[in-house]
């Protein structure tokens, strides 16, 4: 495992059970059921020590367009809030605080929508580091204790990489 950069789980509740199931996969998680709980969680890792990390938000995406949810927050940069949302994070700059050196949107196939990528490289544009989504469902299977599992990397594109 060595090489593996940390990652920074945050999971919404509702999606929980889909992913990890009773057998706990993931040890260092936390609950986000908003993009305000999301800003909570950013802020207090702030007090504690950094190294470089990725921030893997995961939670089940919409239907229609596979935009990731946070509870009843979709992440969707068409929707002023949510643009307003990530800027301020960028603004703060609370991710380069934190050495976050990618986000991954980790929900069924959040890279394959127009609307998907799109979000995507507008999440990219706005926060300066690599956003990554998915091309296939996630199930539980791709995580292991440290969170989503290298050896499924191929499921991942970089936003950057989006047509």
């Amino acid at each position: 495992m060595s090489g593996r950069v940390t990652s920074l789980n945050i999971i919404s509740p509702d999606a929980e059970a889909l992913y990890f199931g009773a057998d706990g996969r993931c040890a260092d998680l936390h609950r986000a059921s908003s993009l305000a709980d999301l800003r909570a969680v950013l802020e207090q890792r702030l007090a504690g020590p950094t190294a470089p990390t990725t921030l893997d938000v995961m939670g089940h995406s919409t239907r229609d367009h596979h935009l990731l949810r946070l509870g009843n927050d979709r992440i969707d940069m068409l929707d002023p809030v949510v643009a307003r949302f990530f800027r301020s994070l960028a603004d703060d700059c609370l991710l380069p605080r934190l050495e976050v050196v990618a986000v991954r949107l980790l929900g069924c196939e959040t890279a394959v929508s127009p609307s998907a990528k799109r979000t995507l490289r507008l999440l990219a544009r706005t926060l300066h580091v690599p956003v990554l989504g998915t091309l296939k469902p996630l199930m539980k299977s791709h995580y292991d204790k440290l969170g989503f599992n290298p050896a499924f990397g191929r499921v991942l594109v970089e936003a950057s990489k989006l047509v």
